[in-house]
């Protein structure tokens, strides 16, 4: 494999064929929020060969987000989320090309299924992730859910034709504007991060998973993984 793609990626030929390798190179993926789980979540796909990622966030990075977030510096305080992501993907070297969207997905997310392979939820709204998820079915497209609160995440598949948003948040509640951030830790956003970039990446090779149509609830702090019934709506 190391001379059909390259050497960055020649660490991956015995997890990944050949053929896993190709599928994932000529794949685009879209994800939305580039802060806590988007960070991570970018970094991972760009580093296993991705092909395409097009990464949205109007947000811009602020002290407070130097605890979890993995682009959050010194240096690019003040700078777009989605548009540091991008520079650092063109500095890894893997053939990612991305596409940075500094402005709200719900303006710029394409209309039509385009090229787009699956769509990641690194949001921190409820009413957004509704949106998303109605979208995503609209579209046809798989959607990879997360979400983080101190030491415990939650993660899920939404395969087209399911609402997955209503299966977690069976009642629907509006976030207050003045609502108090949650408390966040490091290693609980970079791990349902590489949780979600491992189930793009199994949805793009074709690859089975219990979270297909379903969602799980993870506690770090006792080291419980536990998946929830999810019913259709």
């Amino acid at each position: 494999m190391a001379s059909i793609f390259p050497k960055t990626l020649s660490r991956n030929s015995e997890a990944l064929t050949a053929a896993q390798q190709q599928i994932l190179t000529s794949s685009h993926i879209a994800v939305i929020g580039c802060g806590g789980l988007g960070g991570y979540v970018i970094e991972e796909l760009a580093r296993i060969g991705i092909g395409w990622l097009t990464i949205y966030d109007p947000d811009t990075f602020s002290p407070s987000n130097c605890n979890r977030q993995i682009n959050a510096l010194n240096s690019t305080q003040g700078k777009n989320k989605a548009e540091v992501a991008a520079q650092r993907i063109l500095d890894m070297g893997t053939g990612c090309i991305p596409k940075a969207i500094p402005f709200d997905y719900r303006d710029h997310l394409p209309k039509k299924k385009h090229d787009i392979g699956v769509v990641i939820d690194c949001l921190d709204s409820i009413e957004t992730r509704f949106h998303l998820s109605d979208l995503c079915n609209t579209l046809a497209i798989p959607l990879v859910h997360g979400a983080v609160t101190s030491w415990y995440g939650q993660l899920g598949v939404q395969l087209p034709g399911f609402n997955l948003a209503a299966a977690i948040f069976p009642a629907k509640t509006n976030q207050s504007a003045e609502q108090s951030p949650p408390s966040v830790l490091s290693f609980t956003v970079a791990t349902i991060a590489s949780l979600q970039a491992c189930e793009a990446v199994k949805l793009l090779l074709g690859i089975p998973s219990p979270l297909h149509n379903n969602w799980a609830q993870i506690d770090l702090k006792h080291n419980t993984f536990d998946y929830m019934p999810a019913t259709h709506p």
